[in-house]
């Protein structure tokens, strides 16, 4: 075999793997900041992507919220309709002394006269609530102000459960039993919130023992003739209001 002679110097193979050396190293880096700005540019991508799904969900939000917005401002206006609505029907609903005057002698048994009839405004003489009452206001925050028509009609069921119209009626009958019977027909008139019986006594009538009496009447709160069905915004039914009419003309 004929032998290999290297001609090179040594130096010439120690340069050229020095060469072949660092070329792999600029291969590595090059490798290397190729596959880290492919990185950042993704992550790039995939912020972009986040931050236009943000956008979207930020305007289908506000987009959702101006329908409440607008709900809760229609609540607030009906509320405040219903509150102007309640104190006019508050307002409305004072009887008139004409219809009570009416019940009072429409409801007298046969027999039964009255010598005497007096009207006073005074303090109501039961404090217990009733059981239909309609619920007190909202006591408001002492930084939000009450509305002119919510502080009216906070002032006016103030005055009406407070105080009450009251008359003193007496008169003579026959016996005890007509003055039930009349006790009776002056609960039916639904006018009056407490029919008492202050006192009976004897008196004679053309030689003939009656009975004298006297009765305290309270009339009703306003706001207990008002409709508390669920549906309704607490007003008087026509149907109410037809037939108090009705037995009024009577």
């Amino acid at each position: 075999m004929v032998p290999q002679i290297d001609f090179l110097p040594a130096t010439y193979h120690v340069q050229r793997q020095r060469e072949h050396k660092t070329l792999w190293r600029r291969m590595f880096v090059f490798f290397f900041l190729v596959i880290a700005v492919l990185g950042t540019w993704q992550q790039r991508q995939i912020r972009h992507k986040l931050e236009t799904r943000r956008d979207e969900l930020q305007s289908k939000a506000e987009g959702l919220l101006q329908p409440v917005k607008a709900q809760s401002k229609l609540e607030q206006q009906l509320k405040e309709l219903e509150t102007r609505a309640l104190l006019l029907t508050t307002l409305e609903l004072r009887v008139p002394m004409t219809r009570v005057l009416t019940a009072i002698t429409n409801s007298l048994p046969e027999l039964v006269s009255l010598n005497d009839c007096q009207a006073d405004t005074g303090l109501k003489e039961t404090s217990n609530a009733r059981s239909g009452a309609l619920p007190p206001l909202p006591v408001a925050n002492k930084d939000k102000k009450l509305s002119p028509f919510e502080s009216d009609l906070t002032e006016l069921r103030n005055a009406t459960n407070l105080s009450a119209t009251m008359l003193t009626l007496s008169g003579i009958a026959p016996d005890d039993l007509t003055i039930s019977q009349y006790l009776v027909a002056l609960r039916e008139t639904e006018l009056f919130e407490r029919v008492t019986l202050s006192f009976t006594g004897q008196q004679l009538v053309r030689e003939e023992n009656w009975r004298k009496f006297e009765v305290r009447l309270q009339v009703k709160n306003p706001e207990a003739l008002l409709d508390r069905t669920p549906a309704a915004v607490r007003r008087i039914t026509k149907e109410s209001r037809s037939r108090e009419t009705k037995g009024a003309s009577r």
